[in-house]
């Protein structure tokens, strides 16, 4: 059985934290930034390939407030949770409540935005997040609103879940390089935003550089390494430092890691 090692997931955890307090912030997501240990509702990371030949790949899940932060090299999904750890629809949903039944109530609310606002909010979103929206649209046109009405008990009735995608005009379904925000009708909230797998991102360096070296580094180092030594890790190869955010000590960091958190959106 592969175990992480734990200076690469001690340095993924701490991009991670870094990233979301960049980012929450600039979105403004009802979150607090800069996030502090409470804040932490979940921490993952995966399992990083270091023996592809010509990659490397790592990443990992931070569940902050009612939103998920999902991370690749240089990809982010963000979805926002329920209290039971399922993906929202906007409103309270029941222990037990059936997606149809939430999505049958909500279709009965006052909508308060349109698509007009939802594709407004989204590219802000995704600006906010690096993203060259130019770009984008250059090659992949946004499609607003493509399914406006859903079957429900009473027929055809407005979807209460707006969502902007932008792919290709001759691609079929849905491909890992299209964008899509989702916004609930009822409240303006931002559900759910898939960047694309950070293909047209501006940023220049990926989560986690230096992979190979990194996970080869031994527990047994790491354990004695003093708070300089841990912070230089985190320089190196994260481009992050110690005094740039809240930097909670090893044992913390660590013991936060969890899988008890689901992102599954079907009730």
């Amino acid at each position: 059985m592969y175990t992480i090692p734990l200076a690469y997931k001690y340095v993924t955890i701490i991009a991670m934290i870094t990233q979301v307090n960049y980012y929450g912030a600039r979105m403004q997501l009802p979150i607090h930034t800069p996030l502090n240990d409470d804040d932490l509702k979940g921490v993952r990371v995966d399992i990083p390939v270091t023996k592809v030949p010509n990659m490397s790949i790592c990443g990992g899940y931070i569940q902050a407030g009612n939103y998920s932060f999902i991370f690749g090299d240089k990809s982010h999904d963000i979805a926002n949770l329920d209290k039971y750890g399922y993906q929202s629809f906007g409103i309270p949903m029941g222990p037990t409540e059936s997606t149809k039944s939430g999505m049958e109530r909500a279709a009965r609310m006052k909508f308060i935005v349109s698509t007009n606002d939802v594709y407004r909010m989204a590219t802000n979103w995704l600006i906010a997040m690096d993203v060259d929206l130019d770009q984008v649209e250059k090659i992949k046109p946004p499609h607003v609103n493509n399914y406006p009405f859903f079957n429900s008990d009473r027929g055809s009735v407005p979807n209460p879940l707006i969502t902007v995608v932008w792919k290709g005009q001759s691609e079929k379904g849905s491909g890992p390089s299209d964008l899509e925000v989702q916004v609930s009708a009822i409240t303006g909230e931002l559900l759910k935003l898939s960047d694309g797998q950070g293909a047209f991102s501006k940023r220049s360096q990926p989560l986690v550089v230096g992979l190979k070296e990194l996970v080869a580094i031994p527990d047994d180092a790491f354990l004695r390494y003093s708070t300089l030594e841990r912070s230089n890790l985190l320089v190196k190869y994260a481009g992050v430092h110690c005094s740039d955010l809240h930097c909670p000590g090893i044992q913390d960091v660590l013991c936060r890691e969890t899988n008890t958190v689901t992102e599954s959106s079907q009730y």
